[in-house]
């Protein structure tokens, strides 16, 4: 049986999914880090030990979970039960020296600061879906006259809402590096994340400034700018709402 395992990258901050395999014992699930018996264990591992907020996918549905290790006896009992239930776990023990780890996957409790991150940044990536759309109809032929006019409210509107967005933030942030010391890395980070995205703000603002009827070349870049910016933001909500968020709903 599979699932979708969102994660944090350790180093990079990026969100990688990965298909694993995952079992149900004890009322508990349970995915193992078998990577087939290879020497290293799989990168999802080291992620979810650095940031273990992660994100599943099964049967159509979609939560936060918390990742904890199993340890110990009963790691190795539960490792057991996996083995027995499908031989290849037992090889893939046999086949490699480490000790391959079993993880539990426990829906997490969001709380009141997650949640208003994850609606604000839901309202983001709404606009920006939206303005994506709207390149693509403008590409295509497709969209309603005048078509830079319309591009240019979908564009503008998004890069005003961003920016204000983002402004607010930098407003507090110092505030709470100072009730809050332990948020300081995460804090500085997000600050600087906020500068680069500034820049990308820019970009699309100085495109759109050029975008005429006449000059589809524009609306290219547009979609290209427009789409670096949708990658960038994913990677900087993500690591928002797992950092920041519950930092400030444990407070």
């Amino acid at each position: 049986m599979l699932l979708e395992l969102t994660t944090i990258g350790a180093r990079s901050g990026a969100t990688r999914t990965v298909t694993v395999a995952y079992a149900e014992i004890d009322g508990r699930l349970l995915v193992f880090a078998s990577n087939a018996g290879r020497p290293q264990a799989p990168a999802w591992l080291h992620n979810l030990r650095a940031n273990p907020l992660v994100r599943v996918e099964l049967d159509g549905r979609r939560y936060d979970a918390i990742a904890e290790e199993i340890v110990g006896a009963e790691r190795d009992r539960l490792y057991g039960v996996q083995a027995e239930r499908d031989a290849a776990f037992a090889t893939y023990q046999q086949n490699t020296s480490r000790v391959i780890a079993v993880v539990a996957l426990t829906p997490a409790r969001v709380g009141a600061a997650t949640a208003q991150l994850r609606e604000i940044h839901n309202g983001l990536r709404e606009q920006l879906s939206a303005t994506l759309a709207a390149v693509d109809a403008y590409l295509a032929g497709s969209a309603p006259a005048p078509h830079a006019k319309t591009l240019h409210q979908h564009c503008l509107s998004f890069c005003s809402a961003l920016h204000a967005h983002h402004s607010r933030e930098d407003g507090v942030f110092p505030q709470l590096a100072a009730n809050f010391p332990e948020l300081k890395p995460a804090l500085d980070r997000l600050s600087q994340e906020h500068a680069a995205v500034a820049e990308l703000n820019q970009q699309l603002t100085t495109t759109i400034e050029q975008l005429t009827d006449s000059t589809p070349p524009e609306a290219e870049l547009l979609r290209a700018h427009l789409t670096h910016l949708a990658e960038t933001l994913e990677t900087h909500y993500t690591y928002e709402e797992a950092h920041l968020g519950p930092a400030l709903d444990a407070a």
